[in-house]
């Protein structure tokens, strides 16, 4: 390992320190405490470990594996954070029951707990004096662990049991978050770094580090003693525990336990307004969509960026998708709809167009059975094909045999190429051809993509190949038996010489002679069971429909109760329901009103609603709904305030009153939720935090009031303890209101009028200190709470 770039003080420093005991020595007995964890688990007898002596959980001995893991080996190997319990893949829930990682879900306990093991052992069996980089790769240790493919423990447990079971080799750092860190201290440049889940790469190229820092300066250091100067106050690059986002938001680690013990497709957070139920959304969205991933990630500093940055991948790679629900929105925006658009000729048609929750179905139906299809796309068209007429059979055999598809009117010339660089013989050729010919032309060199299906026609109502789209168009001429056969694209002819009956599949549609065009009646997955049910394999796992996809997808329905549920899902609402989903106990599907096809929700699509219940109570809500939901309340936290202090006053205080106050005069579910504070978690000064906690009563608070008590100022003031205070502190003034009642009316109609009904807001208070101090005193002469 080259150790010129390193920084030369850095080093000193860290020989300096190495030799410190009071840094170096560790407590006294952990060396009778890694043997007796040695005697406990032998690395050669990982696979024979019973669930008792395996999982950890309600009711699981003290002296089990992953305790031990976790924390039992803190001492000798420092710390180790899975995150959850869902890190360990199996563990005891509250009611004894095995809680066991999603994809294992379909085994017994016995099968789960014995794939689990398996897993542990081929990495704790890894030689680390020959390149062990392969573990970072699940694939590779599915294949030398000699199991089928579903899952692997995060990251951190793989570096983790590496170090453990090789101390003497292997640094004990098990964060890949704090090794990158340790690596740019190190002057490695950010390219050079592995990838983020790659942490058996990261850790060996800083145990190279310590490696040659040793070897050059002949120091007797132990990967765990180097590992205690890295993490060290005195040497000064200790990653920081504490997160560098200020919107962190902690009442995630009660609701993703929640999540976790729940494994519900249907849910809904809700609770008052500010309570961070959108903010959930997106890491609930990316644990739905990438468990394993998100597993990974343990309690690192940059948890929360990453989360987002995974969910904007996620959402561009269309397995999320969000919608928000409003009074206007119908059935045909939601599932499919009549839509009219113009073709190329300038006319009118009306076609049939999916909606968000359609859409998103598709696509997750079509992962169950394309996993093992090489090249096709997520989402891919399906192009009807004529290579050639009946009587051309060279040229379907030349395209089959050299994985090629193609097409006439050779004369047309080279479509790639400018039109001014064709002849005018070119032109005016494709100037005169049919419009069901240019059609063809156009579609086949312009709309077709990569990834995409083709249907090559044998007759009218059968397919006699199928083949995978795997180059863009060019031109060709070096097929020779048929001289205008020149516009080309590369295939993956996956099925040929197949007698295919399309027809039903097509909708009872026959195809017609037009040599390219779009077919969209159907999804992939509906392709691959009919091809099954017509008795042709195109692969044996990719054609099983109870196998389990890893590919989720999620709609996430912001305001789910503001839409008109019964007219938007309309016969949907009964498919959400996990048994009545493909492949589940009691499988149904609907045919849809438009489109006259087939339709049912797939077993691999979340569904995850928000609801304000400011805006309508939970039991106002449609019961069909509530009936196909589980629902996880959200209420304002306003612990996760402590330590904000504005005029002296903890703000945490402040809404815990007015809450409190606002649960007497309405319910909980008008309370106000936490993150219409959260701004002034960013302030430091004094001065930035008044000005703030202003903007926050003048522009949010005091209009929120205003809604849920219809401007009934009177009970504002009581929330915001009015009375309370001397009247210039006041939020809502009612007294020496200007013009003054004997000026407005005669004394006659001051005889009808029991009480002056004006109140106005006082601008001053919003930068009073008393004003907001009063809020909690119950006595403005005494002070008294």
């Amino acid at each position: 390992m080259d150790t010129t770039k390193i920084d030369s003080d850095l080093v000193s420093k860290i020989i300096e320190l190495s030799q410190d005991d009071a840094i170096t020595s560790r407590p006294e007995g952990v060396e009778e405490l890694y043997k007796e964890f040695l005697s406990k688990f032998p690395r050669n007898e990982i696979t024979e470990l019973t669930q008792e002596q395996y999982c950890l959980g309600h009711g699981s001995i003290t002296d089990n594996y992953c305790r031990w893991i976790e924390r039992g080996l803190q001492p000798i190997f420092g710390r180790y954070m899975p995150g959850t319990a869902k890190g360990h893949l199996l563990y005891l829930q509250k009611d004894g029951t095995l809680y066991k990682h999603q994809s294992l879900s379909d085994l017994n306990d016995d099968d789960a707990l014995s794939y689990v093991l398996k897993i542990h052992q081929v990495i704790i069996d890894a030689d680390v004096n020959v390149d062990i980089t392969w573990i970072d790769q699940d694939n590779e240790v599915y294949d030398r662990a000699g199991v089928e493919p579903r899952c692997v423990m995060g990251a951190g447990r793989r570096a983790r049991l590496i170090s453990i079971y090789n101390p003497e080799t292997i640094l004990p750092i098990s964060s890949t978050d704090h090794i990158e860190h340790f690596l740019k201290a190190f002057n490695v440049p950010e390219s050079k770094i592995p990838p983020y889940n790659h942490v058996i790469r990261r850790l060996l190229m800083l145990t190279d580090i310590y490696q040659a820092i040793k070897k050059e300066h002949d120091l007797g250091i132990t990967p765990h003693q180097f590992m205690s100067v890295l993490y060290s106050e005195q040497l000064g690059i200790k990653p920081s525990r504490i997160s560098i986002y200020n919107d962190t938001n902690e009442e995630l680690d009660e609701l993703t336990i929640s999540m976790l013990d729940n494994e519900a497709l249907n849910r809904i957070l809700y609770g008052p307004p500010g309570t961070g139920k959108t903010y959930c959304t997106t890491e609930l969205a990316v644990q739905c969509v990438e468990p394993d991933w998100y597993e990974s990630l343990n309690n690192d500093k940059f948890k929360r960026q990453k989360i987002k940055d995974k969910y904007d991948e996620l959402t561009a790679k269309e397995r999320i998708a969000f919608t928000t629900f409003h009074q206007s929105f119908t059935y045909e925006d939601f599932v499919e709809g009549i839509r009219a658009s113009t073709n190329e000729e300038g006319q009118i048609s009306y076609t049939v167009e999916a909606g968000i929750f359609k859409e998103i179905s598709e696509r997750a139906s079509r992962t169950v059975t394309r996993n093992n299809i090489s090249g096709l796309s997520d989402a891919p068209n399906f192009w009807k094909i004529s290579l050639g007429d009946s009587e051309q059979k060279g040229l379907r055999e030349y395209c089959f045999s050299n994985g090629e598809a193609r097409i006439g009117w050779g004369y047309t010339g080279d479509l790639n190429s400018d039109i001014s660089e064709r002849t005018e013989k070119e032109l005016s050729y494709l100037e005169g051809l049919g419009s069901n010919d240019r059609s063809s032309i156009k579609v086949f060199s312009e709309k077709i993509q990569v990834g995409d299906v083709l249907l090559c026609l044998k007759n009218k109502n059968t397919v006699r190949a199928i083949g995978i789209v795997t180059s863009d168009y060019y031109f060709d001429t070096s097929f020779k038996g048929l001289v205008e056969f020149h516009h080309t694209r590369k295939v993956n002819w996956i099925l040929q010489g197949i007698n295919f009956d399309i027809y039903a599949l097509n909708n009872n549609t026959n195809l017609t002679q037009k040599t390219c065009y779009k077919i969209d009646r159907f999804t992939w997955n509906d392709l691959a069971e009919s091809l099954e049910n017509q008795g042709y394999s195109l692969d044996s796992q990719s054609m099983n429909s109870s196998a389990k996809s890893s590919n989720n997808h999620i709609l996430i329905i912001d305001e789910i109760n503001r839409g008109n549920i019964s007219r938007i899902f309309g016969e949907l609402i009964t498919l959400l329901e996990p048994d009545k989903r493909k492949d589940g106990t009691d499988a149904r599907e609907v045919i849809l009103p438009y489109s006259k096809k087939k339709f049912s929700v797939p077993s691999n699509l979340y569904v995850l609603g928000t609801m304000n219940t400011a805006d309508k109570s939970l039991a106002q809500l449609d019961f069909a709904l509530r009936r196909r939901f589980d629902f996880i309340e959200l209420l304002p936290k306003p612990e996760l305030l402590d330590g904000i202090e504005v005029y002296g006053v903890p703000v945490s205080k402040i809404l815990t009153i007015m809450n409190q106050r606002i649960e007497v005069l309405l319910d909980r579910e008008h309370t106000i939720g936490h993150s219409y504070f959260w701004s002034l978690k960013d302030l430091e000064t004094g001065k930035d935090r008044e000005s703030e906690l202003g903007n926050i009563f003048k522009r949010r608070i005091i209009p929120l009031l205003q809604e849920y008590f219809f401007s009934d100022w009177e009970r504002i003031g009581w929330v915001l303890n009015d009375p309370a205070k001397d009247f210039e502190d006041r939020f809502i003034q009612t007294e020496k209101i200007n013009p003054t009642m004997n000026q407005l009316f005669p004394s006659k109609v001051l005889s009808q009028i029991t009480a002056d009904r004006r109140y106005y807001i006082n601008s001053d208070a919003f930068t009073t200190p008393k004003a907001y101090q009063r809020i909690l005193h119950l006595d403005a002469a005494t002070g008294e709470e």
